[in-house]
């Protein structure tokens, strides 16, 4: 990243929705499984060390009130559920090829 990447990320606040909140929250679904094919490409969002260390550093009650661990659970959920799909449909391939 650029001098501007960095300026623009440290212009953003923790609950910008330029930023990933997955990612301050946990680890984003983006990250997971690089070049395999459960690869989901980069991530559209900001991923920001600053934001996510002021984001640890924030109450228990003020990350509750922002709600990031349930975006992330729901990400993580939905990536899951694609995961699921994909063995689903390998697997109906596979019983229909013949031996």
């Amino acid at each position: 990243m650029g001098a501007s990447a960095s300026s623009r990320a440290a212009q953003l606040s923790i609950t910008d929705p330029k930023v990933c909140r997955s990612f301050l929250a946990g680890t984003c679904p983006h990250d997971l499984f690089t070049n395999t094919k459960q690869d989901l490409g980069p991530c559209p969002k900001v991923h920001s060390e600053p934001l996510k260390t002021e984001y640890e550093a924030a109450p228990e009650s003020q990350r509750q009130k922002w709600g990031f661990e349930y975006d992330y659970m729901r990400d993580l959920q939905k990536y899951i559920d694609e995961c699921n799909r994909r063995i689903d449909v390998a697997q109906r391939r596979l019983e229909q090829t013949p031996d």
